[in-house]
């Protein structure tokens, strides 16, 4: 059983996805493989990137990113929300349902992209071949992954309900599956590497 303190889980249109971290204080490492580097950077990037683009909103770290997994969003932050900032109840529904599939693309791509710089650091061998750094990095970036998600789906279901919604959702619920699936991949991903950080850490202890 994996040794695990802390979870933010999401339920995704397959089933529930959630994201293990690892405890420990964090260390200074003093050598990175390029890999190392390379996940820590496009972790950071995609985490900026999801902020930068409106999937998701600024909070203060990842407690809080973590609590409006669990609980949602609050009456008082429904002004600045993804749906409202795309205009889900005011804009053209052609023009709501393009934004959301072109985010999703984005989001999507873009955690494809993290995840393959996690299975190369899951990949490397060795005894620094998976720091506690590279797990959290790329476990944070899983979470605002699974947040833009909810936020797409949120906004799919505020312009579905409008009286002059007469779009085709189906092409949007194919990009969201295929989100939802990336982010399961990346689940597993996370998974794997949290457990290899384990098991080294017990090995050089």
């Amino acid at each position: 059983m994996r040794s695990i303190v802390l979870g933010a889980s999401l339920c995704l249109l397959a089933g529930c996805a959630t994201v293990s971290m690892v405890p420990g204080e964090a260390s200074v490492e003093t050598s990175l493989t390029q890999s190392q580097s390379a996940l820590r950077k496009v972790s950071a990037d995609y985490c900026a990137k999801a902020v930068k683009s409106g999937w998701i909103e600024a909070t203060g770290g990842l407690a809080a990113f973590a609590a409006t997994l669990i609980n949602g969003k609050s009456d008082a932050d429904t002004s600045r929300d993804y749906a409202s900032r795309i205009g889900a109840k005011s804009d053209a529904p052609s023009l709501v349902l393009a934004r959301i599939v072109s985010d999703t693309q984005s989001a999507r791509d873009g955690l494809a992209d993290v995840s393959r710089e996690a299975r190369d650091v899951l990949q490397t061998g060795g005894e620094d071949s998976a720091s506690r750094a590279d797990v959290m990095s790329y476990e944070r970036a899983l979470v605002r992954a699974q947040m833009a998600y909810r936020n797409f789906q949120g906004a799919l279901g505020e312009v579905t309900t409008r009286s002059d919604m007469d779009m085709d959702i189906a092409p949007v619920d194919r990009e969201l599956k295929s989100f939802a699936d990336t982010i399961d991949d990346a689940r597993e991903t996370a998974d794997g590497l949290a457990d290899k950080y384990a098991s080294l850490d017990r090995s050089t202890s």
